[in-house]
């Protein structure tokens, strides 16, 4: 009798610390921590709201998605091809829950044969990208605080994809929390998505179409040499972004003549894969580098 009520005591703690692992777990992000899409895309009906999840759908819930211009904060409801955006998500609930996290996709097509549409960085602190389903998610990494009570606000850079791609949609899912550790009906979630179509404009940057960009040695160790060829004069970004989305160096170069060279210092750089983003006028181009 003794050794059946230990079973029992066992696996009622098995059961227990399952259940609180299952509550807990995902404070690092549901994509990570579980695999799990819970914005909306592919199809996917399933939030964070439910029987044994979070708390549900709240009329006193609002979450949105703005996309501005990368150099200004002109709201827009279409993309150019390439052209880097800023993503404001913006979540507002009466309860006033002093934490929140998130999830964040865009991709084109419709249903379950969505994909992958451009490319988001410049992502901050406590914030990550999982791939799910062949989608990279963008969700919290850590629980994220309130800017104000009740109000929730989050915000990172998206690259709008190739040209042809055609219409995109944004979705997020965003989940208002009490704080304690552990879901439950006091926590509340909403979710919304954003449609965004492409501006097919025979006119095309000269960024984009007749500059040519090159970066060597790359792979590189210590000094990377970025040259551009027939650049127009004027200010340039360059942005480098480790395979995390973590910007790692940043700076601006001043371009006068239409052949132009530059060197960046890349000796404290880890090992491993980067992106060098070069942007001008809200245009950018994308070129991959190899840290030894």
């Amino acid at each position: 009798m003794k050794r059946k009520h230990l079973l029992n005591s066992l696996l009622f703690t098995a059961v227990t610390l399952i259940g609180y692992v299952s509550f807990t777990s995902y404070s690092g992000g549901p994509g990570l921590a579980g695999g799990l899409d819970r914005t909306g895309a592919k199809g996917n009906t399933t939030t964070c709201g439910g029987v044994t999840c979070h708390g549900g759908t709240s009329a006193n819930t609002t979450v949105t998605i703005t996309v501005d211009t990368a150099t200004t904060t002109t709201a827009v409801n279409s993309y150019r091809a390439g052209k880097a955006y800023t993503i404001k998500i913006h979540g507002t609930n009466t309860s006033g829950n002093p934490n929140f996290g998130f999830q964040y996709a865009v991709v084109s097509g419709t249903g379950f044969t969505q994909v992958q549409a451009g490319n988001c960085s410049n992502l901050p602190t406590n914030v990550q990208m999982t791939t799910v389903s062949s989608i990279n998610v963008i969700e919290h990494a850590a629980t994220m605080t309130a800017t104000s009570a009740g109000v929730y606000d989050v915000s990172f850079t998206w690259v709008a994809p190739a040209a042809g791609t055609g219409t995109v949609t944004m979705y997020c899912t965003l989940n208002a929390v009490d704080g304690t550790s552990g879901a439950n009906a006091a926590d509340v979630s909403n979710n919304v998505s954003k449609t965004l179509t492409e501006q097919t404009s025979s006119s095309v940057d000269e960024i984009t179409s007749n500059i040519e960009i090159s970066a060597y040695p790359n792979p590189v160790m210590n000094s990377l040499q970025v040259k551009m060829g027939n650049a127009t004069t004027g200010t340039y970004t360059l942005n480098v972004f480790d395979m995390s989305g973590r910007k790692v160096m940043s700076q601006n170069v001043e371009v006068t003549n239409s052949n132009f060279e530059t060197a960046m210092n890349t000796s404290t750089w880890a090992t491993g894969m980067y992106g060098l983003q070069i942007i001008k006028d809200g245009v950018q181009r994308m070129i991959p580098i190899v840290k030894q």
